[in-house]
Formats: structure tokens, sequence, C-alpha cells
């Protein structure tokens, strides 16, 4: 704490590089330069090396001095040269300023808030709000941002007075205002390497193993989760043969056998000889969604939260430190969509306002599918997506959740919406900022921005860190990410097959059922658990005739979606439900705390979870 300035910094500790030295908060030699840090630095021995060559002295074996004395050498421009995830607080007393930065893919949060000549942030925003005394107010345009994508996205949180800084961005604070805030890395799909796919799979081979031995960098044992899947059956792999002893891996599955892939993640533990665990999840669903609201803070319905929760609090039994597979899907072109935007790339002649009303009247005619992965809810999602705007068609593609129309009528009476921008603007602005990219680039970009950044990265951390275990995704390192990013759209997906590369990859390294087998993701059951489990809960909630949902939404419309009243596919109509069952779990169990001044999550051990203030 600087007295004079009235400049704070605190934190939690996870323990794992130079667990006995690497307390934080850390300065430099003359305490001109103070940080604390949320995550880790993978490449911090070979910048540490470069530092003691130039002449800085250290005191510590941690990846945190590293970052302090590298912002002494090169200034703002440290970030871009750290690999790694990271939440960073950093105070340069000489210069009066607070930097803030967060890692290229958002792996960790930063929250922030400017208030009443005050700045305070945190790496939660439960810190942030208790700084502020529990003074804050639900940001409409949040509202309806979270009802179309599933999340609030970024710079947003739902409470107006409470921002985000965004991945890949700097921040520099004086006199306790934002002076500063700029991006310092972007997805860039251009120029185009020139390769062939032998050469593109050699090429992903050589990173992706260099990205996991960077991240088996540890002064604690690290293991794996392991699905059953091809990326995390990847990382597993060149994990296990790259690790100094028995690599330890965890896999969790359901009694719903089409739920379950522990016997294809056990084959693959059996050929690498890992110490394996199996877990097999019975939930009790009414009661894990109020604890996941509590821990995200704010609304967020994507229910593969649940089985993550799960995994990491099954993993944190024997570990501090897990590999994933997450990203995968998202650089290397392993969902149906990207397929959609191949066949747009195709049929760009029907691509303008003139063709459209025969998509509209191919799509009347077409049956409502009963199911979500088959070929004609392709084909019936397809067709839908070219009957609208070209960036609009990205979002009925990825979520298809709550559209401006169909917000109007959940609405209709409240004029609270009418104040707000539709949530369709995030997709439009993204479209075009890549514009010129390909069909498939432009696509994957989007969904790496809003799905994969501010959703699967964001679950993953809360998820792990509510039971203080540490996450490290290889497949997300920025330097794959570049190289994967330059690859020719005919190289990345030359046809119908979903994640070519990544499947020719995994035929050196998996056995056979494991590299053929269809993607299921990490699922839930739950159009099932909405139609018995959660019943109750579910209407309990939602048609409540008290609390958020009773003082913004229609009555007769939420009974209708509820009741299903209304024509819509049962996986759609499952999405729907869940993101107004959340957003009401929220508001009653989060928010009514927030409001009370009471704690809304119980006190655990956090991995560097920074509340600081300024």
């Amino acid at each position: 704490m600087d007295p004079v300035l009235g400049v704070g910094l605190g934190m939690r500790r996870l323990s794992i590089i130079d667990v006995a030295g690497g307390h934080q908060p850390i300065s430099n030699e003359d305490g001109s330069v103070w940080l604390v840090f949320n995550g880790e630095i993978y490449n911090y021995i070979e910048l540490r090396e470069g530092l003691l060559a130039r002449g800085h002295r250290f005191v510590t074996q941690s990846d945190s001095e590293t970052i302090v004395h590298l912002y002494e050498d090169v200034g703002l421009d440290f970030v871009k040269q750290l690999r790694g995830m990271f939440g960073i607080a950093l105070w340069d007393a000489r210069q009066r300023q607070l930097v803030l930065a967060r890692d290229r893919l958002g792996k960790k949060p930063l929250y922030y808030s400017e208030k009443n000549g005050e700045f305070f942030f945190g790496s939660e925003i439960k810190a942030v709000v208790a700084a502020l005394g529990g003074g804050v107010t639900i940001d409409d345009q949040a509202l309806v941002d979270y009802l179309a994508w599933s999340i609030v996205p970024a710079p947003e949180t739902i409470y107006r007075e409470v921002r985000t800084l965004p991945a890949a961005h700097v921040m520099v604070v004086r006199d306790r205002r934002v002076a500063y805030a700029e991006p310092y890395w972007r997805l860039d799909v251009e120029p185009k390497s020139s390769v062939t796919e032998a050469e593109a799979v050699e090429q992903i081979d050589h990173t992706l193993r260099e990205a996991t031995r960077l991240r088996l960098r540890s002064d604690v044992p690290v293991g794996a989760f392991l699905s059953g899947g091809i990326d995390s059956g990847l990382v597993t792999a060149m994990a296990a043969q790259q690790y100094g002893g028995r690599l330890l891996t965890v896999s969790i599955g359901f009694e719903e056998g089409e739920f379950d892939e522990r016997p294809l993640a056990r084959q693959v533990a059996e050929r690498y000889a890992t110490d394996h665990h199996e877990v097999v999840v019975r939930p009790d669903a009414a009661e894990i969604l109020p604890t996941i609201a509590a821990a995200f803070d704010q609304p967020y319905s994507n229910t593969s939260a649940i089985p993550n929760y799960y995994v990491a609090e099954a993993a944190r039994r024997h570990l501090k430190v897990v590999l994933t597979g997450d990203g995968g899907d998202e650089i290397l072109a392993g969902y149906r969509r990207y397929v959609a935007a191949r066949i747009n790339g195709r049929l760009a002649w029907t691509d303008n306002v003139a063709l459209r009303p025969l998509w509209k009247g191919l799509r009347a005619v077409l049956p409502t599918p009963r199911s979500y992965r088959t070929n004609r809810a392709f084909l019936h999602r397809l067709v839908r997506g070219m009957a609208c705007e070209p960036a609009d068609r990205y979002m009925l593609w990825l979520l298809d959740m709550f559209r401006s129309s169909e917000l109007a009528r959940l609405c209709n009476g409240h004029d609270w919406v009418r104040r707000t921008e539709p949530a369709e603007r995030i997709a439009r602005a993204l479209h075009d900022e890549y514009r010129q990219a390909g069909y498939v680039d432009r696509m994957m970009a989007m969904d790496a921005r809003m799905n994969l950044i501010d959703s699967l990265n964001l679950k993953l951390d809360i998820c792990t860190m509510a039971h203080s275990l540490e996450a490290r995704c290889p497949l997300l390192d920025h330097v794959l990410i570049d190289e994967v990013a330059r690859l020719p759209e005919r190289v990345k997906l030359p046809g119908r097959q979903t994640k070519p590369l990544l499947r020719k990859l995994a035929e050196r390294y998996l056995p056979p059922d494991v590299c053929v087998a269809p993607k299921r993701g990490f699922e839930i059951p739950l159009l099932r658990w909405l139609e018995t489990d959660l019943r109750e809960l579910r209407d309990d909630i939602i048609l409540s005739p008290t609390g958020l949902l009773a003082e913004r939404f229609n009555r007769k419309a939420l009974e209708d979606l509820v009741y299903r009243r209304i024509d819509i596919e049962p996986s759609r109509w499952s999405q729907q439900v869940i993101v107004l069952l959340m957003l009401g779990i929220w508001d009653r169990y989060v928010r009514s705390q927030v409001v009370s001044g009471r704690s809304s999550s119980p006190e655990r051990a956090t991995d560097r979870r920074v509340a600081a203030a300024g």
C-alpha cells in the first residue's frame, strides 16, 4: 500500500511456481514497480535468461518477478513477449500509473470500476462490487445481450458500474481514471501461408508439442482432463510423452450412455499408462445450478459448466494443475457451423437481397427437426441462416437464442428493452471487421472472439478456480493460433469432415476408435433434465410472480415458452429456457445477496484472485 497515493494491491495465491519464494505482491530492486498477477507465464525461463544477461537481479525463481523486470526493460510492450495466461496489475510509482493487462485469449478475467473519483479492480466481479459497497444496478444493454448470446459479452458486465477489460488489452490508469486502453494483439487470418495438408499437420504437431512442454513447467504435479475426444487425447498423449513421471488423468461420465465417453478415454489412458481416475456424475441439477451462478457472479447459461465444475472438483482431490483440450474445435474447424460457412461460400451467388425470399420460402416448407445433431437439423439451420442477413446468420448458426423479434414479444408491455440496441450489432461489427476474410475464416474469427474468449475460456477458469485448480490449454497457445489462422481454408476445411487436420494428427497418437468417434462435446442431458429433474425449479424460477423475470418480461410469453405452446425445435427450446432459468437463479441467489450486502459464495482458496483498489 502506498499511503501517499492511496494505492493498494492484494491477492490470494495458489502456489505453483517457486512455491516457497514467489509470494505477491512482488517488486523490483528499488520498490518502484509492484505487481500482483493471476495466471502463469510459460516462457518465463527464457525471458528470465535474457533479463539476467541485461543486468537485472532476481530474488525469486517465480514467473511473477519476470514480469516486473520485463516491464522495467521495455515498458508497456512487455505484454507482447508473454506466452501464457494472465490478468496483471502493476503499479509504477515513478510514472504514477497503474497498468492492467489481460492475456490474448481471455483465459484470466479482469474487472474494474470508475465511480465517484475512485478506481477499483479485481479478477472477480464480487471483489469489485464489494469495493463499491454493493451499490450496483443492472445494465439493461447487458441483459439484452445475455438473452441473445447466453453470456454477458465484454466489455460489459451485468452491472452498469462494473466493466470487463477485454482480452488482449492493456490499460493505463492515472489519477484514478483510465488514461489509455488499447489492444496489443488481434487474431489475423492474413497473410496466408502456402502449405499442403501434410505440411500443416507437421507444423501443428511441432507447435502443439512445444506448447504442451511449456505447460508442464510446474513445481507441483501436473495432470490432464481426458474426455475421450481427439483434443484432450492429443494433449494427454503429448504430455505423457514429455512429463517426467506418470501423468495423472481424470475422466467423468454420466449414467446416460450417450453422454458417457469414459470407454474412449480409457483407451488413451491405457496406451500411455497414465494414472487414470474415473468419476461417474450423478448430479443434483437443482442444487448445482445456484452454486454455478454464485461462482460466475453474473448470468451464464452454457450448461457445459456443469461437467466442467464436476471434473474440476474430482481433479482437485489429486492435483493443483491440469492440462485440457480446450480450443481445438474453435481454432481447427471442429463445428458443423464451419461446414455451413463453407457451403455458404460455395453458394455466394445466392447471398443477395433479391434471392433471400427464395431461402425464406424453402425455410417455410422444411419441417421442424426434433433433434439437434442429425443431417435434417443441419439442413434446417443452414437454410434458416441463408435466409438471414450475412452477419445475423452467424448468431443463428452459433447459438440461435433470443433474436430481436422474439425479445420484443418476450418483453411486450415493458419499455426498458426499447432503450437498448439490438444484440445483433455485435455480430455485425465482427462481420465488418473480418469482411475481407473467406467465409470459413470469418466464421471462425467471429467464433473465437465471442464464443471462445467471452464464454468457453471464462467458463473453464471459473469452474476450475472455484476448486483452486489451475487449467492450462496447449491448444490455446497464441503461437499455435497465429500459425493455424493463416492456413488456407482449403487446408483447414477442404470438405464436410470437421477438424480434418487434428484428426490426421490424431492417427499418430491415438487409438483408431478415438480418431473416428463422432463429436459429442462436453454435454449434459439438458432436454431431459428440463422436462424431469429441473421441471419444478424451472417453473418456480421462471414463472415466479416476483423477481427480475416478473419485472422485465411478459407473463404470458414466459408461459407460452415454458409450456411449449409455440412451434420450436426441442434443442432450441431447451437453450432458451436455460437462458431464462439461469437468469432467474442468478437474480434469486446472487443478486439478492449483493443488494442485501451478504456474500454470494462461501470462502475458498483461489489462485491469485486480485482484489485491489487505487
